[in-house]
């Protein structure tokens, strides 16, 4: 039997170079996802087709072409989903069904005040883990105090309850939905097995949700918190099913801010670590310079592919000829090719690039649309402001609590077959001291 046609684009414009049927360009893709970007831009141009595992990629690297997908409506090129054709290569499909509370939804309208207090009280516990001396890989602290921070936001866990975190990390790094794309291979996986792992995650964490809710209830806690508007949201619901409703509510927001936050919060404090007078600046209060130092970090270390499926057809403008692009096709763009090479210099770290969260004039930038950090336009991440107090929070404590001395002998570099979210990378040990 033949493979399905894929989605016609009119003109077609050049082809990346395929291999076997249906796998298309998808090992290079794969092996270096970045490289294989600039490579094709550099042979083909600022707009080519890529092939791959039934996917076909309608790619726009010129400024009009990145301008016009950022410019696409949702009804008409969707990055919802767009999202779900990757997330549901790792991801059972029951997650997905009946959610009532999203990152837009819960991140939208809140005050910062409401959730502070959580991450303070998370990131100290974490700290009170370190002792007085020690050493730890930055990444795999992150991880845990980003897997703390949040389930202490919107999971609930916090006081006494934080006794089921021990509990909840592995279930939530076996279900993890990051995994398919920092390592594309365990998205196979995942389907080879019938993602049977994944749902055992899945129940387990149901299981112990329920710990906590019924914990929350016997002691009265009320629901002005992040995690308390997930609750209140399914009060109408049976008692079963509003249960599994906050509790699988919570593993897809969980999940998503599993996908930077951690990520982000290693590579601001790598970047800041490098540099003597950024480290003295943040211990002597300067919040604005950490915010600033975060943006640029999560710059730098952007390895989003941007996507939209396209729902109805389209015309992309790319400033030289226009297409038509067909429903089922993506529109994508990468991010750590466009970031970092749109102007000089941007290869560089500067937080005084960022005046708060704005991006300054950048000179020979064509249009802002080619850097990005959380976003353009309507798509970009409602859990901004969540992540960079997040960010700000736990770098400024430890820099006021420990003598930090990386150990690496060269600058970590981003993992290659990364083909979204914020870099993760190895080897980024530091020793620690208290300081007197």
């Amino acid at each position: 039997m033949s493979a399905p046609a894929l989605p016609v684009i009119d003109p077609l414009p050049p082809m990346a170079p395929g291999g076997l049927p249906w796998i298309g360009s998808g090992w290079p893709l794969l092996r270096d996802p970045t490289r294989f970007f600039a490579r094709c831009r550099t042979r083909l141009g600022d707009t080519f087709v890529v092939d791959a595992f039934g996917y076909r990629l309608f790619c726009v690297f010129s400024p009009p072409g990145v301008r016009a997908l950022y410019a696409l409506p949702e009804r008409l090129a969707s990055k919802g989903f767009a999202d779900y054709a990757l997330l549901r290569h790792k991801i059972p499909d029951e997650l997905f069904v009946g959610r009532r509370n999203f990152p837009h939804h819960l991140f939208g309208n809140q005050e910062v005040e409401s959730y502070l207090d959580h991450v303070e009280e998370a990131v100290a516990r974490q700290l009170d883990e370190l002792g007085a001396t020690g050493r730890f890989d930055v990444f795999a602290f992150t991880r845990r105090l980003g897997h703390r921070i949040g389930l202490a936001s919107w999971g609930g866990i916090t006081g006494a309850s934080a006794r089921h975190l021990d509990r909840l990390i592995p279930r939530f790094d076996a279900l993890d939905a990051s995994e398919s794309f920092v390592y594309p291979w365990r998205g196979f996986l995942a389907w080879a097995t019938d993602k049977r792992r994944e749902r055992a995650a899945l129940t387990a964490i149901e299981a112990i949700m329920a710990d906590v809710l019924r914990e929350r209830e016997t002691r009265g806690s009320g629901d002005d918190d992040l995690f308390g508007r997930i609750v209140a949201s399914w009060n109408d619901a049976p008692v079963e099913e509003r249960t599994s409703g906050i509790a699988r509510d919570v593993m897809l927001i969980h999940m998503g801010s599993m996908s930077n936050l951690f990520a982000a919060m290693a590579w601001t404090l790598v970047n800041v670590l490098a540099r003597a007078d950024l480290v003295e600046s943040a211990r002597a209060g300067d919040v604005a310079l950490v915010e600033r130092s975060a943006h640029e970090a999560i710059r730098l270390a952007q390895r989003s592919i941007t996507l939209r499926r396209v729902l109805q057809p389209v015309e992309i403008d790319d400033g030289t000829r226009s297409y038509r692009v067909a429903p089922d096709a993506f529109v994508t763009t990468m991010l750590s090719v466009t970031n970092v090479d749109a102007a000089p210099g941007l290869d560089r770290f500067d937080p005084d690039r960022y005046d708060g969260h704005r991006l300054r004039d950048v000179p020979a930038l064509a249009t802002r649309e080619l850097v990005s950090t959380f976003g353009h336009g309507r798509h970009s991440c409602p859990a901004r402001r969540f992540s960079i107090s997040a960010i700000r929070i736990a770098v400024l404590r430890l820099l006021a609590r420990f003598d930090l001395e990386p150990r690496w002998r060269a600058a970590p570099r981003p993992l290659r077959m990364q083909l979204g979210g914020v870099a993760r990378a190895r080897g980024c040990v530091v020793r620690y001291r208290a300081r007197a």
